[in-house]
């Protein structure tokens, strides 16, 4: 491959702050994502998404930091379907249902009312990579550092509960303060992924790369340095595609990232199949 096709986008200080962003955010979704798998959680991923997508419309509307508004919505999320399913009969996903759709509706309400609301909303449901900012950059690599300590204090006990809560419950472990700082980083990880995929794309980016490592390897580390690496890989080549051919650079992420799940099922149903050619 001729060199100059890999440096030429470098040029641009926008695609080096493009390529910086993403990659953090592609490294944090799927470290993140690889709990979201283990639990089950792909359709809480898509509720605390379409929430924080209103939060951040309330924000523009109050000219406040839209991360600031985007996190805020989504803790209410993620935390008030924990209080829900403690103190109503309605079951997890039927909570969610009834959170996203109606916080989601508000947020539609809230951007249709402003003048020029086409090219924000454009943003935020599908992303603007290519405008992170060098502040940006700071907030996402702080919010990075805040996962990986997250991750690195608790990683035992997100393990445990996402294998086995029923018995870490009847032990007497706090599975309801675990599973709740378990979604604090969940909505951490969404809010500041919407920047790079927007919030149609925001779950694909959580859980592809992790669904890809799972694959690979049902080992916890193992499968979040797989996730890791393929997430890092669709950032990489997703923008340097969207670069040269003109596409929507958080769609072009999500292709690939898909691509490489795809890619990766075909081998290892190939690789069992001969398996059992041998065995036979």
């Amino acid at each position: 491959m001729n060199l100059d096709v890999l440096v030429e986008p470098f040029k641009f200080s926008f695609m080096i702050r493009a390529f910086i962003g993403t990659g953090l955010i592609a490294v944090i979704a799927a470290v993140v994502g690889t709990f979201v798998v283990l639990k089950g959680l792909a359709f809480m991923g898509d509720a605390i998404a379409h929430t924080a997508f209103t939060g951040s419309a309330i924000a523009l509307l109050l000219g406040l930091n839209l991360y600031a508004g985007a996190m805020a919505l989504a803790l209410v999320t993620a935390l008030g379907v924990v209080f829900l399913t403690r103190v109503s009969p309605v079951k997890n996903d039927t909570a969610l249902a009834i959170l996203f759709t109606g916080v989601f509706a508000v947020g539609i309400i809230v951007l249709s009312a402003m003048p020029g609301f086409a090219g924000d909303l454009n943003s935020l449901l599908l992303g603007s990579v290519m405008a992170i900012q060098t502040e940006e950059i700071y907030l996402i690599a702080a919010a990075a550092l805040a996962i990986a300590f997250l991750m690195w204090v608790f990683f035992p006990r997100f393990v445990l509960v996402s294998f086995d809560p029923v018995g870490a419950e009847a032990a007497g472990f706090p599975v309801t303060l675990v599973q709740s700082i378990l979604l604090v980083g969940v909505a951490a990880a969404i809010v500041i992924s919407i920047q790079a995929v927007g919030v149609v794309l925001v779950v694909a980016l959580l859980i592809t790369p992790a669904a890809t490592g799972s694959l690979v390897t049902r080992r916890v580390l193992p499968l979040m340095m797989v996730a890791a690496c393929v997430g890092l890989f669709s950032a990489a080549a997703g923008l340097y595609i969207s670069y040269y051919l003109a596409a929507p650079p958080g769609a072009t992420i999500v292709v690939v990232a898909t691509s490489v799940f795809a890619f990766t099922l075909i081998l290892t149903r190939l690789r069992s199949w001969l398996r059992r050619r041998q065995g036979d």
